[in-house]
């Protein structure tokens, strides 16, 4: 069988929480396009993929996407986090005490793992070298996928460590799960990824490159999905999920503390998140 050699490869760079699994579910029903998920999300790795991963991460990165495809594939690509191969990675966005006591476990199984067979100075080389290789492959087309509403954003990732739910087949999974935000931790989180964002757009500046937004992929997934499929040279098809809204209900009714949070924000320009 004949294999594809010259497949667009494209990446799908965002936040956690910014409707990605929704884009890549719908990506990987189009018979053109094979899409790989995140390749470097170390935590959820198997344990022969996260040893190449961190032996020799470009490597594991070209073995995947860069080789050739089954015929019919003209678009092959992966996701990447903001946070992924850096140090924020290991820090996380938002208070890892918070997470749900299996969570914590595997944070705390993956920190052993590594530090049990690896030295952080060759790791951070390794891990940079990935982005710099990313970066420096002009053919490598960039779907630049952000979250306005930052606060929500915010909000599903935190009930998503609570829960341990990324990703749910049922609407309104996660509508009874509620929350409390400090103003501190919400001016960190908002600051930090409008940072990630930026410093994206600077390092892609030179590559093809599509900006989305969850919101549009939400209230216009149709007219969205075109403009994806002409991004990377596919034809035109309707594609479904399965995969439904995890939360259902406003934020407003998710947060605790919603009122004082809206209140410490007025005269910001994140105010605007607030409802």
């Amino acid at each position: 069988m004949e294999e594809s050699t010259n497949s667009c490869r494209f990446v799908v760079v965002s936040g956690a929480r910014t409707g990605s699994n929704l884009l890549l579910s719908l990506l990987s029903a189009h018979p053109s396009i094979k899409t790989y998920g995140e390749l470097f999300n170390l935590g959820v790795l198997p344990a022969d993929s996260l040893r190449q991963a961190l032996d020799d991460p470009i490597e594991y990165l070209h073995a995947r996407v860069y080789r050739p495809q089954r015929p019919g594939v003209t678009a092959v690509g992966f996701k990447m986090f903001y946070d992924h191969l850096t140090a924020d990675y290991f820090r996380k966005l938002v208070d890892p005490s918070e997470a749900s006591e299996q969570l914590q476990a595997k944070f705390r199984d993956l920190s052993a793992f590594i530090e049990a067979g690896y030295d952080w100075p060759t790791l951070e080389r390794r891990f940079q070298a990935v982005w710099d290789d990313l970066i420096a492959d002009r053919s490598l087309a960039v779907i630049h996928l952000r979250r306005h509403n930052l606060l929500d954003s915010l909000v599903s990732l935190k009930t998503a460590f609570l829960t341990r739910q990324w990703w749910a087949l049922k609407e309104g999974s996660a509508s009874t799960v509620q929350v409390q935000l400090n103003p501190d931790e919400c001016r960190s989180y908002f600051e930090k990824l409008d940072a990630f964002a930026d410093r994206i757009d600077a390092a892609f500046r030179d590559h093809q490159r599509l900006d989305l937004s969850y919101e549009e992929l939400a209230q216009n997934r149709d007219q969205t999905l075109q403009r994806v499929f002409q991004f990377l040279n596919v034809p035109y098809q309707p594609v479904l999920t399965r995969m439904k809204k995890q939360r259902i209900v406003p934020v407003s009714e998710s947060v605790v503390n919603y009122r004082q949070l809206k209140q410490s924000f007025e005269g910001t320009n994140w105010y605007a998140f607030f409802e």
